[in-house]
């Protein structure tokens, strides 16, 4: 081990089985002893994505030992809640949840701002665990080389396992968004060719059609509506994608009915909702101008056909789930037809994309499920995986859905976006409010780039009062993973709400860093109030002074108001004068007056932030701004779609047109600024004269 100038270094450990006869290989470890971390031993802590989903907290104390019986004690769930825990997944082994996390985790010491941090640099076999133990004043910290759901790997005479690789370095500890800088900077490197980098998913989003109270109630006529709807008034939404409901079976069964389907035959896919196939709808979405997407569960109800005819095709995973069975692809017989029901629902029936849920059990376990061993959870899951991608066009996409992903990069070799967050469409604040601090967790690693994340989608949410509703918007907005649109809106043309949708939908840059401000996550258990992007919400233009330099929201996820206090430092900003604009009632006022506020209960802002002594600027728009250029006292605009344009600006206009053709722009007198309306029938061009 050999330290770089940037006090970090990379391990590589080779595996060959030399004994001339077949082994078992269960795990390797290093272990690393007599670590001191600057302070306290009794302050010592781990930081893990997966801390979120599992211990409803971001940091650990060392000292505090966890154990399933811990699941049931009253002062463990008062410390650190395990509400959205699945039975078996609280352990003393840091890191060997099923829940797909970040593949890093970062030792501190509470008392002191620096830590040490191990990150995987390959999954092609194992996943790296970790222990931590005080041994007098001292930690020992132990990483180890784990398999995926088998007892043992089996190594043949000869064989060599040469992928286990990992990154460890030093890091600062305070700030929560650069934590894994330096792993992240390997990471890129590391990483194969990756569709999580591509820009699928990133400036287009999805209509799924599970949420906002569709569920299963979905048919060919319906979602050709919706998509005419979709064409004329969310240009940014590329796909349509059903989701659980197109099978004959579906909603009759327990549990969810995906990939048992195809084994039903000619009667599989429900007549009444597709009377002309599958194959028929997807043609008809693409003559729409949307590409066409279906969702696929892994699961198999415990009650339909395939599981009753082949009780021996399955692994017991009863210690999680009850009423479905998981196929064990270990075994030769069940990939077969594995491959056969992945041919009649995506090659045969068109589809361009797929959302692939309840999934990743028997690749991503941590307990020894598959009764064949001569590969790992992990080595199934890369073949799996690619054996999907063959029957996706290569500009096609891949969604992961449950086990919902803590950021797991390594997917991104397959999949374009992970959703890391709970279902919302119900609109349960509950769960939105879950989401904030699971999501805080994945964006902090500044890894967007690298497979994008989703947070379920945005609709009109009939059942939830406005502040709320605009709360869980501005969050997507303003964290980058706004993926996804629900919800039948073709019938609700003219509902208010519809207005925030369009301008929520209007620039997507899925998977662009979000940074937090005055956030100690060492100190806190509940999810950062205040976050910030360094470019407007509505352009992916950066450091151009007639548009914002901040976008900033401001969350109270609390049930009480609260007061809140906001410099310009804190968003990084220099010291000067600046504006703030309210993106919902385009209200342009002093940022001082952030220095001290209050929120009610479950409110939130979304504020553009400009330099106020620059003029002329544009404070806000609902049409993304693709590229801005001035000429003297005219300020040029370009928008990237067509709609109903409504903008502010600093200054007064003394005129406005459309580029090259006649159009009426209309001028007003707003709240603190100048508000230009248009009509835009297609991308085009703005003249401002000041």
């Amino acid at each position: 081990m050999r330290w770089n100038d940037r006090r970090e270094t990379f391990w590589r450990r080779r595996l060959k089985n030399t004994t001339g006869k077949t082994l078992g290989l269960v795990q390797a470890s290093i272990t690393l002893s007599g670590l001191k971390m600057g302070g306290s031993h009794k302050k010592d802590f781990f930081y893990h994505a997966e801390n979120p989903r599992i211990y409803g907290r971001l940091t650990i104390p060392v000292r505090l030992k966890r154990t399933p019986d811990m699941v049931e004690d009253s002062g463990f769930d008062t410390l650190a809640g395990n509400k959205w825990a699945d039975p078996g997944v609280v352990c003393d082994r840091v890191g060997s949840s099923p829940y797909q996390p970040f593949p890093a985790v970062l030792l501190g010491n509470y008392q002191t701002n620096w830590g040490l941090v191990h990150g995987s640099l390959s999954q092609r076999v194992f996943y790296h665990s970790h222990l931590f133990t005080h041994k007098g004043n001292s930690l020992a910290w132990e990483m180890i080389s784990s398999l995926k759901a088998v007892s043992h790997r089996e190594m043949a005479p000869g064989e060599i396992l040469d992928y286990d690789e990992w990154y460890w370095g030093v890091a600062g500890s305070s700030d929560f968004g650069g934590i894994f800088d330096g792993y992240a900077a390997a990471l890129r490197s590391a990483l194969p060719a990756s569709f999580g980098r591509s820009d699928s998913n990133r400036h287009t989003a999805t209509w799924g059609s599970w949420n906002d109270g569709i569920w299963r109630n979905i048919d060919e006529e319906s979602l050709l509506k919706m998509a005419d709807f979709l064409k004329d008034n969310f240009p940014t939404v590329e796909w349509m994608q059903i989701d659980d409901g197109y099978a004959t079976n579906a909603g009759k069964l327990k549990h969810a009915h995906g990939l048992g389907a195809p084994y039903e035959g000619q009667d599989a896919i429900d007549a009444a909702k597709f009377p002309n196939g599958l194959k028929h709808f997807t043609d008809q979405v693409r003559l729409r101008g949307i590409r066409p997407s279906i969702w696929i569960g892994n699961e198999i109800p415990s009650e339909a056909p395939l599981a009753k005819d082949h009780p021996d095709w399955f692994v017991d995973y009863t210690y999680r789930i009850k009423n479905a069975k998981i196929l064990d692809i270990s075994k030769p017989e069940v990939r077969d037809y594995m491959l056969k029901a992945l041919d009649a629902l995506l090659a045969e029936s068109g589809f361009e994309g797929m959302k692939h849920d309840f999934w990743s059990y028997v690749f991503e376990d941590s307990r020894p499920l598959l009764e064949n061993h001569t590969r790992s959870g992990y080595e199934w899951r890369t073949w799996w995986l690619r054996e999907i991608r063959r029957r996706l066009p290569s500009t096609g996409y891949l969604q992961t859905g449950c086990d919902i992903v803590m950021g797991n990069p390594f997917l991104g070799e397959h999949f374009n976006n992970y959703r890391y967050g709970i279902d919302v469409g119900g609109g349960e604040w509950d769960k939105l409010k879950t989401n904030f601090l699971w999501g805080a967790a994945c964006f902090a690693t500044h890894t967007g780039d690298l497979l994008v994340p989703n947070s379920d989608s945005i609709c009109l949410f009939a059942d939830m009062p406005d502040n709320e509703v605009l709360t869980w918007i501005n969050y997507c907005i303003i964290s980058r993973s706004l993926v996804e649109l629900s919800g039948w809106l073709y019938k609700a043309p003219l509902h208010p709400r519809m207005r925030w949708l369009r301008k929520a939908m209007a620039c997507l840059n899925n998977g662009q860093d979000v940074h937090f401000a005055k956030f100690d996550y060492r100190a806190e258990s509940a999810a950062p109030a205040i976050w910030y992007l360094e470019t407007p919400f509505f352009s992916r233009i950066s450091s151009d002074s007639s548009l914002p330099a901040r976008t900033v929201a401001i969350f109270n996820l609390d049930d009480e108001p609260r007061n809140f206090s906001l410099k310009a430092k804190d968003l990084r900003l220099p010291g000067k004068a600046c504006l703030a604009t309210n993106a919902w009632t385009l209200e342009t006022f002093s940022f001082k007056k952030l220095s001290k506020f209050k929120l009610g209960a479950r409110e939130s802002l979304l504020l553009s932030i400009n330099e106020a002594s620059v003029h002329p600027q544009i404070l806000d728009a609902n049409i993304e701004v693709s590229a801005v250029e001035h000429a003297g006292k005219t300020l040029s605009i370009s928008f990237r779609h067509a709609g109903n344009l409504e903008m502010a600006l600093s200054g007064k206009p003394k005129k406005a047109r459309i580029k090259g053709r006649f159009a009426k722009v209309s001028i007003q007198k707003g709240e603190g600024n100048w508000r230009i309306m248009a009509r835009l029938e297609r991308p085009d061009t703005l003249l401002i004269d000041f």
